[in-house]
């Protein structure tokens, strides 16, 4: 049957977390309350009034808090934890949230500025009193708007990061796995305990598969997990002298191909970038390392860019390696092919001739590099997800502003109707007030979006992974995002709209 591997202490704490949110949330409007004397509260629009007051004031704070958040982005990670991105992403986006209910008013006052430039329609005059009537509540409407656009700037924000992540990678794979094919045990991808014999084929292969005709080179590729300084990385050994002539690592600064011979020239080692920054080394610096035949120090030649492993990599020629470690084993054979030869007649020949001697499994460049990307792919998968959760709720929210906005205004909507309002304009004005709070909502969530993924690309994630991600920007995901929020804001009004529109004309006179 299907296990949820949930342990009862993460149920409790997201109860308790839940259960803390709702009384932080309901602290304020509670105590507005209690402070409320019962005629103001009997007032028609009294709530409004002084929400209205509290515009202002909010939109300074939230200009305040964007600063802010701006600042808090500067300190480094704590314990290697990035709890000041954390606290700048939240800080970006409940300064946006304050700024809100200011959106709101500015909306209606810039539809009034424009009337005299406005047709005199019937769908014009709709949409104007729509624009006002979203003005006149700031305090309701601002609390949906702010609930939309923190869905929207979500979306957006780890969207950007995604997209940016993909195309880092995808560049990556582009420019350093060049082999033509790779034959790896059957069970390679099957986890990452890469020392086990049974993910390990001999080195003595390699010869066996240079000889077959139409293979050019052979490239065999060791990775183990050492102790560094107290922390596990990943060793790779490899024929550096053979990977700087027929494929490259892609290094912060210097040639690959110089830098590589300088690797094997002076038994150096260069590292990836997360393994410098968490270390606090560079160019230049020596790195000492136990070894099997006792403690070596080698002079640290490069660091490049690498995104196969969050923990860090050290990469030495294999000459050096199988001296130190006296290993006559490898991870992974990188085959590259004569100019001439074809791929798939290669491919039956290793066939034949290794996989007599051992279960292996051998994959194209092509192929290789769709797996790479498909299983980027899955791992992100789960994020889309959390995204529309986050804009069901500002669904939700509409919907039940626009409810709450109906029944007080039962009175206004019946005199609309007795003076010549017909069923379907009351419902389109209530649309109309849908699908602005929509656009309002996308107004600040686009904006919001893009300063949430430079806090994810260039603050959080360098700080948790220390991983450079090119920043890029879709086009196209700002055109799904509004379009979202405009669907949204059309399917929250739907129902509402309706309610209002089949109100009793009557009913709705005497309504107090």
């Amino acid at each position: 049957g299907l296990e949820l591997g949930v342990p009862p202490e993460m149920w409790g704490q997201g109860c308790l977390l839940g259960f803390a949110v709702s009384m932080i949330g309901a602290a304020g409007p509670s105590l507005d309350a209690s402070r409320t004397a019962p005629a103001r509260a009997l007032a028609p629009g009294e709530y409004e009034a002084g929400q209205e007051l509290r515009a202002v004031p909010l939109a300074w704070l939230g200009a305040t808090g964007l600063v802010v958040s701006a600042l808090l982005a500067l300190p480094g990670p704590v314990q290697g934890m990035p709890l000041w991105g954390y606290a700048s992403a939240f800080c970006l986006l409940l300064s946006l949230s304050c700024l809100a209910p200011a959106v709101v008013r500015g909306g209606g006052a810039l539809t009034r500025m424009g009337r005299s430039v406005t047709p005199g329609s019937c769908s014009s005059a709709i949409g104007r009193i729509a624009i006002d009537q979203v003005a006149r509540a700031p305090g309701r409407n601002g609390v949906t708007v702010s609930a939309l656009m923190v869905g929207l700037a979500v979306m957006i924000g780890v969207g950007v990061m995604i997209h940016s992540f993909r195309r880092t990678v995808e560049h990556w794979i582009h420019q350093t796995v060049l082999a033509d094919l790779v034959v790896a045990p059957t069970t390679w991808l099957q986890g990452d305990d890469s020392g086990m014999l049974s993910k390990r084929m001999p080195l003595a292969w390699r010869d066996t598969l240079t000889a077959i005709p139409g293979i050019a080179a052979v490239d065999p590729y060791r990775e183990l997990t050492v102790e560094l300084q107290g922390r596990p990385v990943s060793l790779v050994s490899r024929d550096l002298g053979l990977h700087a002539q027929r494929s490259r690592y892609l290094f912060l600064e210097g040639d690959s191909m110089l830098t590589l011979r300088r690797t094997v020239a002076s038994e150096g080692v260069v590292v990836s970038e997360v393994l410098a920054d968490t270390l606090g080394v560079r160019r230049g610096d020596r790195l000492r390392l136990v070894t099997p035949s006792g403690e070596a120090t080698f002079p640290l030649v490069g660091v490049f860019y690498d995104y196969a492993t969050d923990g860090g990599k050290l990469v030495m020629d294999g000459a050096l390696y199988r001296r130190l470690w006296r290993d006559d084993t490898t991870t992974v054979l990188a085959v590259y092919l004569e100019t001439d030869a074809q791929a798939a007649e290669v491919r039956r020949r290793i066939a034949d001739t290794i996989g007599r001697e051992g279960h292996v499994v051998v994959i194209g460049n092509s192929e290789l590099k769709t797996e790479i990307l498909a299983i980027f792919d899955r791992t992100f998968r789960v994020t889309y997800a959390l995204e529309i959760i986050a804009v069901l709720i500002a669904v939700l929210g509409i919907v039940n502003t626009l409810l709450t906005s109906v029944v007080e205004r039962q009175r206004e909507l019946a005199t609309l109707r007795a003076i010549g309002a017909s069923r379907r304009q009351i419902a389109r004005l209530v649309l109309w007030e849908s699908c602005w709070l929509g656009l309002l909502g996308a107004g600040l969530g686009v904006p919001g979006g893009v300063f949430l993924s430079v806090l994810l690309i260039e603050v959080i994630n360098k700080q948790s992974f220390g991983w450079t991600i090119q920043w890029s920007l879709p086009i196209e995901l700002f055109l799904q995002a509004i379009g979202l929020a405009l669907a949204a804001a059309v399917a929250a009004g739907y129902f509402p709209s309706r309610w209002a529109a089949n109100q009793s004309v009557a009913d709705g006179l005497k309504y107090e």
